[in-house]
C-alpha cells in the first residue's frame, strides 16, 4: 500500500461532454500525490480519444476499457481491484471537485490515525450554470462511525446530515479491503456502499470550505425513472439487511424510510403521466411487502404514505 497516495476512480460511459472537466479538477489539485483510474464502460463516443490525449502528456492516468457494458457499480469494483494506494475517491465523470479537496482530506487523515473516511460539502450544479448548496458543514468535526451512520439515516434530529453520494468522500482503502466492501450491481449502489462504509468506520471526519459539484443535466440518471428503479431499490435494501445486526436495525429502517421517500419524490418529479404514477405506486407497494419485514419496519413507528 502506497503511503499517503490517492487513487481517483472514475467510471465512464459515453462521457465525452464532461470527462475533461472532471479530469482537470483532479490534475489541478493542490495535492499532487495521486493517480487517476478511468474505467471506460464500453463507450462508443469520443471520450476514449480525449483520455488518450491526456495520457500522452501526463503519466498518472490509467485507462481500462470494459469489453461489455457492465454499469457503474461493476466498473467501480474493477477500479477497487486495481487500486494500490492508501486512499480512494469515487468520482462520476460528469461531476468535479474543488481544487483543495484532496489536500485538506489527506491532512485530516494525518491528524488522527483512526479516521477512515473524510467528507466534504456538496453543491448541486446545473447545466444552465447555476449552483445551489446541497450539504454544508459549519465545523471541521471528527465523528464516530455510529454517529455518521445516524446522520446518514436521519436516526436523530440534527442541524445537518450526511449524503450517500460518493464524490464527496475520501476513503481509507484498507477499510474496504478488511470488510470486503464492494458495490452491489444495482441503481442504488451508492446507498448500500456508503451505509456499510460508515457502519464499519471507526471515525468519519468533516471538512468545510471544499465542495463536490454534483452535476444535474437532462441525461442524468436522476431525471429518468423506470420499473428497474423500483426493483433495484428493494433488491439493494434486501441485500443490505443481511449485514445489519439488531443494534443497527433502527438506522437501517430509518435509512430505508428516508431513501424510499427520495425514490417516491424522484418518481413523481420525473413521471408526469398520472396512470404511470399509479402503476409505479402499485409496484412499490408490491415490492415493499414482498421484500421488507413489515412488522419489524413498523416497530420503528413509521407510516408509509404513497
Amino acid at each position: 500500500m502506497q503511503k499517503n497516495t490517492v487513487t481517483v476512480i472514475i467510471p465512464m460511459h459515453n462521457g465525452e461532454k464532461y470527462i475533461s472537466r472532471c479530469i482537470e479538477s483532479i490534475l489541478n489539485q493542490s495535492y499532487k500525490n495521486l493517480e487517476i483510474l478511468i474505467i471506460d464502460d464500453n463507450s462508443d463516443d469520443s471520450s476514449a480519444e480525449i483520455i488518450k490525449k491526456y495520457m500522452q502528456q501526463i503519466d498518472n492516468i490509467t485507462y481500462i476499457k470494459n469489453e461489455h457494458t457492465l454499469g457503474p457499480a461493476n466498473s467501480r469494483n474493477i477500479g477497487i481491484q486495481h487500486t494500490k494506494t492508501e486512499y480512494v475517491l469515487f468520482l462520476d465523470c460528469d461531476d468535479w471537485i474543488d481544487l483543495n479537496c484532496l489536500e485538506k482530506a489527506v491532512e485530516k487523515f494525518d491528524s488522527e490515525y483512526d479516521i477512515d473516511v473524510v467528507i466534504w460539502e456538496i453543491k448541486t450544479a446545473f447545466y444552465h450554470s447555476k449552483t445551489s448548496t446541497r450539504y454544508e458543514y459549519l465545523y471541521n468535526n471528527v465523528l464516530t462511525g455510529s454517529m455518521a451512520l445516524s446522520l446518514l439515516s436521519h436516526t436523530i434530529e440534527n442541524e445537518f446530515f450526511l449524503s450517500p453520494l460518493l464524490g464527496c468522500k475520501l476513503i481509507r482503502k484498507s477499510l474496504l479491503d478488511t470488510h470486503k466492501i464492494v458495490f452491489p450491481d444495482t441503481i442504488y449502489e451508492d446507498d448500500m456502499f456508503t451505509y456499510l462504509t460508515f457502519m464499519y468506520a471507526k471515525k468519519v471526519a468533516l471538512i468545510t470550505g471544499s465542495c463536490l459539484y454534483y452535476y444535474q443535466h437532462p441525461e442524468s440518471l436522476t431525471h429518468h425513472f423506470k420499473e428497474k428503479n423500483i426493483i433495484d431499490f428493494f433488491k439493494t435494501f434486501q441485500m443490505l439487511y443481511n449485514y445489519v445486526d439488531n443494534d443497527q436495525k433502527e438506522s437501517y429502517y430509518k435509512f430505508l424510510d428516508k431513501s424510499l421517500k427520495a425514490m417516491l419524490n424522484n418518481m413523481i418529479n420525473t413521471t408526469q403521466n398520472p396512470d404511470m404514477q399509479s402503476y409505479y405506486k402499485s409496484l412499490i407497494f408490491k415490492y415493499f411487502y414482498q421484500n421488507i419485514k413489515v412488522e419489524e419496519y413498523y416497530t420503528y413507528s413509521f407510516s408509509l404514505t404513497i
